[in-house]
């Protein structure tokens, strides 16, 4: 028996506004303003996919409002047509966007030809009336529309606040298919849904490696428990752990190609330092006389990770340090507390509690101090971290059947992702792509 256990600036973000003024923000606060910013239509220099000004604006906007960043204004008050208006900062009318309200204006146009689509975006400070930063182009495939928008989009984030965003990430997670559970993934944003499994069979714990090419899952497609990988590009899939007994819980150790699992394979359950091809690296020796020890998850420097244990009489989250060896209880409140999840700022770790008879998801200093609860309503289990430590995801039945759902850090913005009929469970967060 084992227990089944993932958009907020963190404490200060900086903006880095066209002014050459920094201004520190502390965004979890109530009282932060989200920046206002105006994104038009796009402009289409050819006559081929015109309906994309729209969308491909409608998709920024999207990007830029689930960052907890920016309020983008509704384009009804917008007093230009955007295929009209200019794209150079002597073609804009700043004095008109700022009567409006906006602080930025993304400005973008396109052009498609045949099955090739060219996007070039700036930015505008409006209040000093010039360009933040240089103009971006973008290339690609016309199927590829929506990760070069994503792409734009992170390079507003990245010179306003000196930090990428997420949206070229994806969250898989396990879906329910009748009888059987699948492993899945998707766009951060929820869109473009893809099964990864086709077992017909119990899939469980997927666990992103770090270059977001493999995902590490448990299956019972043989009878018991074993670690599989698959290549997300190939759709080919590995043994990685197959030991007698249980082979669960898997985690990708940051920046390295190894991954954390719970074994039973030397009579005890504990967990073990694996590598991707099943040779035993490392036990960690966690356990305690007969006690369970499971759910690993890395601290971003990969030098400590978070676990569940129940060597107390009840699941409590625990940390182990590789180095030393040492092991310190981290939750006290509370008879069961699972699914510990590590912020990539190293500041946070996210946990699911049991609080008056319900599960939320809480969030507690590696310390130990500050532990508060994020969510208070419905069942709200197994948390984990978007890469820049902005946005938990997680999955709760709060609105009827299980789905996965987003919140910032400090438990506002909250929204539903997935949509799709049967349940959602057991999210984990994609690390970035690498951009060259």
């Amino acid at each position: 028996m084992f227990f089944c256990f993932f958009l907020f600036l963190g404490t200060c973000g900086l903006l880095r506004v066209a002014s050459a003024q920094t201004i520190y923000l502390d965004i979890t606060k109530p009282s932060f303003q989200r920046i206002p910013i105006a994104v038009p239509d796009f402009k289409y220099m050819t006559p081929e996919q015109t309906q994309l000004a729209r969308e491909m604006s409608d998709l920024l906007s999207n990007d830029l409002n689930i960052s907890g960043v920016f309020r983008p204004l509704d384009r009804k008050g917008f007093l230009e047509d955007p295929q009209l208006m200019g794209l150079e900062a002597s073609e804009i009318k700043f004095q008109d966007w700022s009567r409006q309200g906006a602080d930025f204006l993304a400005r973008c146009s396109y052009q498609v030809q045949g099955n090739s689509i060219k996007l070039d975006g700036r930015l505008f400070d409006v209040a000093g009336r010039k360009m933040v930063g240089t103009p971006k182009s973008y290339a690609g495939e016309l199927r590829a529309w929506r990760q070069i928008v994503h792409a734009f989009a992170d390079d507003i984030m990245m010179m306003l606040t000196g930090e990428r965003g997420v949206f070229d990430t994806k969250i898989a997670y396990v879906q329910s298919v009748g009888s059987a559970k699948e492993i899945f993934y998707c766009d951060f944003d929820g869109n473009n849904p893809v099964q990864v499994t086709r077992d017909n069979s119990i899939a469980l714990s997927p666990s992103w490696s770090p270059d977001q090419s493999q995902i590490a899952f448990v299956s019972y497609r043989d009878g018991t428990p074993k670690v599989y990988g698959i290549n997300v590009f190939t759709n080919s899939s590995y043994l990685i752990s197959g030991f007698p007994g249980m082979n669960i819980t898997p985690a990708w150790r940051p920046g390295r190609n190894e991954l954390a699992a719970t074994l039973t394979k030397d009579g005890g359950q504990d967990i073990y330092l694996v590598s991707p091809t099943g040779q035993v690296i490392r036990k960690f020796g966690v356990g305690f006389g007969s006690s369970i020890s499971v759910s690993p998850n890395w601290s971003p420097d990969g030098q400590k990770f978070a676990y569940v244990s129940n060597e107390s009489g009840n699941p409590q989250i625990y940390t182990f340090d590789v180095t030393t060896g040492q092991k310190k209880r981290l939750t006290f409140s509370g008879n069961y507390n699972t699914s510990p999840a590590w912020s990539p700022k190293g500041d946070w770790i996210a946990y699911s509690g049991r609080d008056n008879g319900e599960l939320n998801i809480f969030i507690i200093r590696p310390d130990g101090s500050e532990n508060h609860a994020l969510t208070h309503e419905g069942r709200n289990e197994a948390p984990r971290w978007s890469p820049d430590g902005r946005n938990i995801a997680y999955s709760s039945n709060k609105q009827g059947g299980s789905a996965i759902r987003i919140m910032y850090l400090n438990g506002t913005g909250d929204w539903q992702l997935t949509r799709q009929s049967g349940a959602q469970e057991l999210p984990d967060w994609s690390p970035r792509r690498n951009r060259q």
